[in-house]
């Protein structure tokens, strides 16, 4: 990702030692002194990353030199507040996601708020410091508890993917909403707590996980699937068709989504030709192998690591137990983790991406995670409404629509909508055959019987190409 500052100063300095690990960076100063001190900081990882402009930082030329359309982040911190507003405004009319500035002055705060653009006044700041160190002696909220967790303030923005949700929809084992500070009074959030625009919502989380989650929540960049970790764990039973069909989907994810590292856990002992399938095709990642004395017994236990962002399984598994009321392995590990479950069925590269939804909350939230993954591999996305009757619910479908059209703009992503008649179940299993990956959205500790049967648990192994679950807290 792509970060800009303007200004070489002491803020921007302090400020580049921070990020320079994980960011690519690009930083422009009219002072060539100040630019050449930033080397002598820089090691050679960060240098290779990082592009250094001489020059005015509101200098529209300059900006677009600096590739300011590709940024994500644009901070202004020189020592003038006149020239941090104009290099803001620039980076507005290009559209970069999130946007920041040093306020030198008090009075010059409100030139920020008018133009909304997001300040930190160096006085404001330093002086809430103090006031923390002197009331309580805490000097930073980042780190608690053993260190293993993170606190981060996050501002919801208009467009933010939270805005007009209850807290209780945003549950992980991973990250949780525990405070909002809403018009200057804090508010501890119940269940039912709607999130607004302008609040500001502290997010207590694995340090890893929530950088990902900010950039998801601030600006809707694709993360997919760091948000639920940056693992994938792959199960490989055999080596028969079926078994390598889910190695091609793990191959895929691997390459082509934020995942860091790559698990593969089988069941006999020889995996070394899996795993040079992956050094082959996923030369950047971590490839680790591990061969399960109980197999998939072992398999749950291991993918209920923290660090799991997405479980790969082959196509092994029938419908029939959901019919008697019990869960396959595939929707128990699902509902265990929370993290996504795709059955791999080697439908790849994923070119057209599935979502059916129902209004409910667990089809947007599969909604999202399918556009996410449409933007990192530029597929297209559809999402289909099945009713049994479209005349009697012309409202439903056009609340749907508005919903889905909320999303295309938030995301700038086309989104079609299909509106089918018939079975749920039975209209997604036969349109899938013309798509490559559906995504399905589920509500955990659903029952499913067969006077009952729950959707998304029948769609997920009736399906005929590769399916993902994603399942949401009770």
């Amino acid at each position: 990702m792509k970060i800009i500052i303007v200004g070489a100063g002491q803020v921007g300095k302090e400020l580049i030692k921070r990020v320079k690990k994980e960011w690519h960076l690009t930083i422009i100063d009219n002072d060539e002194n100040k630019l050449k001190q930033i080397v002598e900081f820089l090691d050679s990882g960060a240098l290779s990353r990082t592009v250094l402009i001489q020059g005015d930082g509101t200098s529209k030329l300059i900006l677009k030199r600096a590739g300011l359309e590709d940024a994500k982040v644009f901070v202004a911190c020189t020592g003038d507040d006149e020239a941090n507003l104009e290099a803001c405004r620039i980076a507005k009319e290009h559209n970069v996601p999130s946007i920041y500035a040093v306020s030198n002055h008090i009075d010059h705060d409100e030139w920020f708020e008018r133009e909304g653009i997001e300040c930190v006044n160096k006085a404001v700041a330093t002086a809430s410091l103090l006031e923390r160190r002197i009331s309580s002696g805490v000097v930073t909220a980042t780190n608690i508890g053993l260190g293993k967790g993170e606190i981060v303030e996050v501002t919801i923005l208009p467009t933010s993917m939270l805005v007009g949700y209850p807290v209780s929809k945003f549950t992980s084992r991973r990250w949780r909403i525990v405070a909002i500070f809403r018009n200057n009074k804090l508010l501890l959030p119940t269940k039912k707590t709607i999130i607004k625009p302008g609040d500001k919502v502290l997010i207590v989380g694995e340090p890893k996980i929530l950088k990902h989650i900010v950039g998801l929540i601030r600006s809707g960049e694709a993360q997919f699937p760091v948000q639920f970790g940056s693992e994938e764990a792959l199960l490989v039973k055999s080596n028969d068709h079926i078994n390598m069909r889910a190695v091609k989907d793990g191959t895929f994810m691997a390459k082509n989504t934020k995942i860091n590292s790559v698990s593969i856990f089988t069941c006999f002992p020889d995996s070394s030709n899996i795993k040079h399938i992956f050094e082959t095709e996923a030369p950047d990642q971590t490839i680790k192998t591990e061969q399960l004395k109980l197999c998939e017994k072992d398999f749950a236990e291991k993918v209920k690591d923290d660090d799991i962002g997405i479980i790969i399984m082959p196509d092994l598994y029938k419908e029939w137990p959901l019919y008697f009321g019990i869960k396959t392995l595939p929707v128990e590990i699902a509902e265990d983790t929370l993290s996504p479950v795709l059955i791999g069925r080697g439908t790849t590269p994923y070119k057209k991406i599935l979502v059916p939804v129902s209004g409910s909350f667990n089809g947007y939230r599969a909604l999202e995670i399918g556009i996410e993954i449409a933007l990192q591999i530029e597929a297209e996305i559809s999402a289909v409404y099945v009713t049994t009757d479209a005349s009697t619910e012309e409202e439903k479908i056009k609340i749907i629509q508005d919903k889905i059209t909320k999303f295309s703009s938030l995301y700038k992503q086309e989104i079609d909508l299909i509106v089918k008649e018939g079975n749920p179940i039975s209209e997604v299993a036969k349109l899938s055959k013309k798509f490559d990956l559906v995504i399905l959205g589920a509500r955990k500790g659903k029952k499913t019987n067969w006077f009952n049967p729950y959707p998304p648990y029948h769609m997920l192994h009736r399906t005929k190409c590769s399916t993902l679950l994603t399942c949401v807290g009770e």
